[in-house]
């Protein structure tokens, strides 16, 4: 593309802003920007959190509420394997307390009908009273739910607390991915994303942990693998008091001096900012989404299926979604099921092992998401994890006990790729106007996906229901996980690196997803004739 051709594109874009309605950013005394691409955005990953190191450590801190997401999520799948929990609420048959597999599906449907409630809702109190209010509702709904499982005295009401359970996860992975991805440097925003899946990791390690000491107690004192949780959130709750509300919020509702001063307070100290630049470019970020929005005739929830924005919906959704048929609910939700069912003889060591790999591993990804990419991260662990599902279930027709190996695998891999993947596509694909409706729209579709996987999960391994057990459930998962893996090959695009008004001129042009990474936007031909002047 020539200098005159890209400067006609640049004055087409200014007349196109001209020609929309007048927004409450346009009306502002906020000047549109000229910059598409910050000045500071050619940085590599770590240059990028070493200088913008008070708002990387602000996403990190933000994330942390994601221990108690993973903590929760660990706790069913191996608490029910405790002597003192199913003496609580088995029932007896032939003399001996058992668990029914129906009860086991009932807590985890309450569950992820709690987590997608809030998700169908979540998008309106997270536009309306903001990312940081939403953060406080996160923790105070789970305090509901940690009360009523350390008084719950039958299985009704450890099912109400499972739905509290829901109803909190739900809004978290909705408004903390949201948060994070509007506070983030770009270059770092993948990474940063990616942390959301590290400390869901350490509160599962944590879960695991506390299983394994309470597993030495006496059966009557199981309920003190409950009591660890009050840790995370009171951490969660302190952090709160310093985490600032999202510039992009503020800029969104017109609140140009609070927005200004936010950005201010994060990045004021970096060398080179430039703060009437950078938000410059913000603003601009605002009024392509309004100007994409106003095209699909709104920003009403029907929005996200019409034109362009549906693509954006269903790659938010798709390895997100992708996450719960590639076999990974059997190893993270029924952990010590698993392994009993694997002929593990010390089941609780198997669950620290799992979290210990799940954090080691994550850890790894927060540097190789934006080394490597996210759809070759997203293929390569895709063919990995078919393979060990194909291995658990080709050893448990030999020897079950092997199998616990496969699993272990099975876990590292998802670690490295597809886990914190899906949570960096679930919040950077949106337009910015649009990202609490298609975040908590996606995370809604997958948890109804969930609802399915969690429901079906017991009956498919317990020896109750349809008895698959180990092998057959593993064939089940890696046929599932093939067809999800075609999908991603074909529909699921290379976003690292690129700026959200990049991603909107990516998304206009309709590039197909295997060429996103090689093709050139208008930003980088601007940058590039510049370039080229500055070397004249």
């Amino acid at each position: 593309m020539s200098a005159p051709q890209i400067q006609d594109d640049i004055k087409l874009d200014t007349i196109e802003h001209a020609e929309q309605p007048v927004s409450a950013i346009q009306a502002s005394t906020t000047p549109h920007a000229v910059a598409t691409v910050s000045p500071l955005q050619s940085y590599g990953l770590v240059k990028t959190i070493t200088t913008f190191k008070y708002a990387a450590a602000l996403c990190l801190l933000a994330g942390f509420n994601a221990c108690s997401d993973g903590f929760q999520n660990g706790i069913p799948g191996n608490i029910i394997a405790m002597e003192g929990f199913i003496n609580q609420f088995g029932v007896d048959v032939n003399g001996v307390k058992t668990l029914e597999a129906t009860t086991i599906s009932n807590w985890a449907a309450a569950y992820t009908a709690g987590y997608i409630v809030i998700l169908l809702a979540g998008n309106w109190p997270i536009d309306y009273f903001g990312r940081k209010f939403c953060l406080l509702w996160v923790q105070l709904l789970m305090v509901v739910a940690c009360l009523q499982q350390m008084f719950a005295n039958n299985w009704q009401l450890w099912l109400a607390s499972k739905l509290f359970d829901g109803l909190s996860v739900g809004l978290n992975q909705a408004v903390c991915s949201s948060y994070v991805s509007e506070l983030a440097p770009t270059n770092a925003r993948g990474a940063l994303l990616a942390c959301y899946q590290l400390w869901w990791a350490v509160g599962g390690f944590g879960a695991s942990i506390g299983i394994q000491i309470v597993s030495t107690m006496p059966s009557s004192q199981w309920r003190h693998a409950i009591y660890s949780e009050w840790v995370f959130i009171g951490i969660a709750l302190i952090i709160w008091v310093f985490l600032p509300e999202s510039p992009r919020w503020y800029c969104q509702k017109g609140k140009h001096e609070q927005a200004k001063k936010i950005l201010q307070r994060v990045n004021g100290g970096v060398e080179g900012y430039d703060l009437e630049t950078e938000y410059a470019i913000l603003v601009q970020e605002v009024e392509d989404g309004h100007r994409l929005a106003v095209r699909s005739s709104g920003t009403s929830f029907f929005d996200l299926f019409r034109g362009t924005n549906l693509r954006r919906t269903l790659i938010s959704f798709g390895p997100f979604g992708w996450q719960q048929w590639i076999g990974v609910p059997v190893i993270f939700g029924y952990t010590s099921y698993f392994f009993q069912l694997a002929g593990l003889k010390e089941v609780f060591m198997g669950t620290v092992a799992v979290n210990l790999i799940l954090v080691v591993f994550v850890a790894i990804s927060f540097f190789t998401v934006e080394k490597v990419g996210r759809r070759r991260l997203l293929l390569i662990g895709g063919v990995l994890m078919i393979a060990c599902l194909m291995i658990v279930g080709g050893m448990g027709t030999i020897k079950t006990q092997t199998s616990a190996t496969g699993g272990l695998c099975l876990v590292a891999v998802y670690a490295l790729t597809a886990g914190p993947i899906g949570y960096v596509y679930l919040a950077e694909t949106s337009t910015v106007v649009l990202r609490a409706k298609t975040t908590t729209t996606a995370a809604a579709m997958t948890g109804m996906l969930n609802l399915v996987v969690n429901y079906c999960m017991p009956l498919m391994l317990s020896t109750t229901g349809a008895n698959w057990g180990v092998k057959g459930t593993s064939f089940f998962y890696a046929g599932t996980g093939l067809i999800g893996l075609v999908l991603v090959y074909f529909f699921i695009p290379e976003t690292r690196g690129r700026s959200f008004i990049e991603l909107d001129e990516l998304f206009e042009r309709r590039i197909p997803a295997r060429d996103f990474r090689a093709t050139r936007t208008t930003a980088e031909e601007t940058a590039a004739v510049a370039h080229k002047g500055d070397d004249v």
